[in-house]
């Protein structure tokens, strides 16, 4: 390990600190002084000890891509919840689970994890693996026995992968999910 390497071990790394010593202060349900002073001193020992590497976010909220990404996920809850529980009470029950690999087209760790997460919490689907070079997804489908459901839960997941984007990406994500070029700027740098 070399000299810089120890030094950045032991940097302090705030909104990672603050974050965990607020869950520690939720589990305990105190908002004490004490409790938040030890939840700081045990978040920064957990930075210290469980290192990650830095998750470079480059991008920004957009209020309509984010209104769009909730509402398209609390249908999608409702949707296949409705689904799963007639698939239940269906008499002869012939499911024809499977897996299906998903290409992501965005290049970025963090969106790969929130896409894996979104993917998983809609009943009758949950990513089984990942892989980060090519970015992709397999995920296990309770049910594919309708012509074409494994190309509709390609595109289905790749619709949710554009929403998510929209609601958080730069313009250089949305442009590679989307696969629409940039503008061009023009020579004073204006658009």
């Amino acid at each position: 390990m070399t000299r810089a390497t120890r030094r950045l071990r032991w940097r302090f790394q705030g909104r990672a600190v603050v974050l965990l010593a607020a869950v520690w202060v939720m589990l305990w349900g105190e908002p004490s002084l004490l409790n938040i002073g030890f939840g700081l001193i045990l978040g920064w020992l957990i930075t210290v000890v469980f290192r990650l590497p830095p998750i470079r976010f480059y991008g920004r909220l957009h209020p309509w891509g984010l209104l769009v990404l909730v509402v398209s996920t609390l249908w999608d809850l409702a949707r296949a919840s409705v689904q799963l529980s007639l698939l239940a009470f269906r008499p002869g029950l012939d499911l024809r689970p499977g897996i299906v690999k998903l290409p992501l087209r965005s290049h970025n760790d963090l969106f790969q994890v929130a896409i894996a997460e979104l993917i998983s919490i809609v009943p009758g689907t949950l990513v089984v693996e990942t892989t980060r070079h090519p970015r992709t997804l397999y995920l296990h489908v309770v049910d594919l026995s309708a012509p074409g459901a494994v190309e509709y839960e390609r595109e289905h997941a790749a619709g949710l992968e554009r929403r998510l984007v929209r609601a958080f990406g730069s313009p250089q994500d949305i442009a590679d999910v989307t696969g629409r070029d940039l503008p061009e700027a023009s020579e004073t740098g204006a658009p």
